[in-house]
C-alpha cells in the first residue's frame, strides 16, 4: 500500500508538465514603460482601443508583455519561448 501514494504523486507531477510554446517575434514595441513582443496575426482583433493600455496598443497581432531585460535580449525575427 505504500506504493500507491507514491505512484499517485508521480502521476500527478507528470500530468502537470507544461510544454514550452515558441513564437517568432514579428514586432516589438515599448509603450509608456511597458515592453511588448508581437507574434502571429490576431484573428480576433477588434477596432476598439485596448482597455489595459488605452490607445497605441496594436491588437492586430497576438502579443506578450515582457520585462525590459528580455525585451533587450531579443530582436525582431528571433524565436521567443515561454
Amino acid at each position: 500500500m505504500k506504493i500507491f501514494p507514491s505512484l499517485m504523486i508521480l502521476i500527478f507531477c507528470l500530468s502537470c508538465h507544461k510544454e514550452k510554446e515558441c513564437e517568432l517575434i514579428q514586432n516589438k514595441e515599448e509603450i509608456r514603460g511597458s515592453y511588448y513582443f508581437y507574434f502571429r496575426p490576431n484573428f480576433y482583433a477588434t477596432p476598439q482601443s485596448n482597455s489595459i493600455s488605452g490607445g497605441g496598443f496594436n491588437t492586430e497581432y497576438v502579443s506578450g508583455k515582457v520585462s525590459k531585460a528580455i525585451y533587450d535580449d531579443y530582436e525582431i525575427g528571433d524565436e521567443y519561448c515561454f
